[in-house]
């Protein structure tokens, strides 16, 4: 088979974009057959990128996203997030969930009423869990951060028996308000701090709030009229003797010599529900029984 073709000497720089539009339109259009010499057709100059700027620009596009992949992926940080429900499906809100070392809370939060929780900060590898709520059975659970079921918990909490064993008080039998503290300390002594009369002698605090400075979150600032007390930067509600003082800080409303009994709960996870407020579920609760006069 006859082959045919042109060949064009450049009349100017071999490497002007003119020469690109004529030498590379040239050649065969009928290869099967007789080979036929197409005449060169000129196209605009501004419509041909040389090649050697082409493919250089195509390296750089490609490298500048492959670099940008693994910094996407880097900076995802690992968290533990999920819904807590109950043996028939159903969610179930304001359930302590937290990190723990050995037998120290480290953090927690609580769920919504939607059951739903999100824990962040936590590092990277096999996290252990508590989980809790008064009602129901506590579970410990070993969660691996890396993998991403992490992410997507359905934790299932079984009804605690109802029945509580009998609870012998040694010496002088309280009456009426101290009642309510005892049988809190029954039934809740695992969700909240409690201190007696002999209690806060032993301890010597100068003031209500320092008995509380080792709880985990606990942050105590000085005040004008006595601590600050803020725990996961939120306020604690305070009642005295079953009455709510809005908006008062502890320091204000006591002084360590004029309580009989005092208790404290984290969070919603363990408050009477006579004194449980939805919107103040992160923000703690004291408890203050002042001594019969």
């Amino acid at each position: 088979m006859a082959l045919s073709g042109a060949i064009r000497k450049p009349a100017t720089d071999q490497y002007s974009p003119s020469n690109y539009s004529e030498v590379y339109t040239a050649g065969l259009t009928n290869f099967c057959t007789n080979a036929t010499l197409r005449g060169p057709k000129r196209f605009e100059t501004h419509s041909m990128v040389p090649v050697k700027f082409v493919v250089p620009a195509i390296a750089l596009i490609a490298a500048a996203l492959q670099s940008q992949q693994p910094a996407q992926t880097a900076a995802a940080e690992p968290t533990i997030a999920g819904t807590v429900k109950d043996a028939g499906g159903l969610p179930v809100a304001d359930v302590e969930v937290g990190v723990v070392h050995g037998e120290r809370l480290q953090q927690f939060v609580t769920t919504a009423a939607d059951g739903k929780f999100l824990i962040t900060g936590v590092p990277r590898g096999v996290v252990p869990l508590r989980i809790r709520r008064l009602g129901y059975t506590m579970r410990y659970l070993e969660v691996d951060t890396r993998l991403p079921a992490a992410a997507a918990m359905d934790i299932v909490l079984k009804t605690a028996p109802s029945e509580l064993e009998e609870v012998v008080i040694a010496g002088v039998r309280e009456e009426g308000k101290l009642h309510e503290f005892y049988e809190h300390r029954a039934q809740r002594g695992a969700f909240g701090t409690f201190y007696v009369q002999d209690d806060i002698r032993k301890l010597g605090p100068a003031q209500p709030s320092d008995l509380f400075r080792t709880i985990p979150g606990m942050v105590i600032s000085s005040g004008s009229g006595g601590n600050i007390m803020r725990i996961r930067g939120c306020q604690p509600m305070v009642w005295v003797d079953g009455s709510r003082v809005p908006g008062a800080e502890l320091d204000e409303v006591i002084h360590p010599s004029e309580i009989a009994a005092i208790e404290f709960y984290a969070s919603n996870a363990g408050v009477p529900p006579q004194y449980m407020e939805r919107g103040n579920r992160l923000c703690g609760l004291v408890l203050v029984w002042t001594k019969t006069q």
